[in-house]
């Protein structure tokens, strides 16, 4: 039986507007504004246009590609550093590819790549690859490749293992405009329309 993980989005405060408890939440997806996926092709051009492969990265997205097939998205990002670097996050996360998938503690045809950490391990991010159906995007307050997960509870293991986004881009442009917006809220980045509008899904309500 296919599983259904627990939907939600561990994030940070966007100051007033969005509050958090410690440095990050877990807000359910029904609160999250809408991100505007029409400009998602696979090509990031919405973030860099024409980033540039990066020769090293290359090298370790073809090395991971040896076991297991990759989404088109996920390989163009993972193998660019300028896409990369322009991401920021308010936290210290570190874009940090696994060197080859593991089979995914509760459902073993299941495999899971891990490709962002938090500085401190409070959260790590998985590609999950299920067969059959579209890779998505997991995120877990556990590293769900270490030994030992076997002597926890299935129940257990699914309640921490978060359905955070419905594919690679569209984590990656949601966890772009929030680390973006927290930037701007609490230090006085410049923003964007884009962003802007974000966070107008907050502001209104208040």
């Amino acid at each position: 039986m296919t599983i259904d993980f627990p939907h939600g989005w561990w994030g940070t405060d966007l100051g007033a507007a969005r509050a958090s408890i410690g440095t990050y939440e877990l807000y359910p997806t029904e609160s999250l504004p809408a991100v505007d996926e029409s400009r998602s092709d696979g090509s990031f051009a919405w973030l860099v246009p024409g980033a540039p492969h990066d020769p090293l990265r290359a090298m370790e997205v073809a090395a991971l590609a040896e076991h297991i097939e990759l989404p088109v998205p996920f390989a163009r990002f993972m193998s660019s550093q300028v896409l990369m670097d322009a991401i920021p996050s308010c936290t210290g996360c570190d874009f940090d590819l696994a060197p080859r998938p593991v089979p995914s503690p509760v459902e073993p045809a299941a495999q899971l790549v891990r490709f962002l950490r938090d500085q401190q391990d409070a959260v790590i991010w998985y590609l999950y690859l299920r067969p059959g159906t579209e890779p998505f995007v997991i995120a877990s307050p556990w590293l769900l490749e270490i030994v030992g997960l076997e002597d926890v509870d299935r129940a257990t293991l699914i309640a921490n293992m978060v359905h955070v986004a419905d594919s690679f881009e569209q984590f990656i442009h949601r966890f772009w405009l929030e680390n973006s917006l927290w930037f701007g809220v609490n230090e006085g980045d410049a923003t964007t329309d884009e962003m802007n509008l974000y966070l107008a899904h907050y502001t209104a309500a208040i």
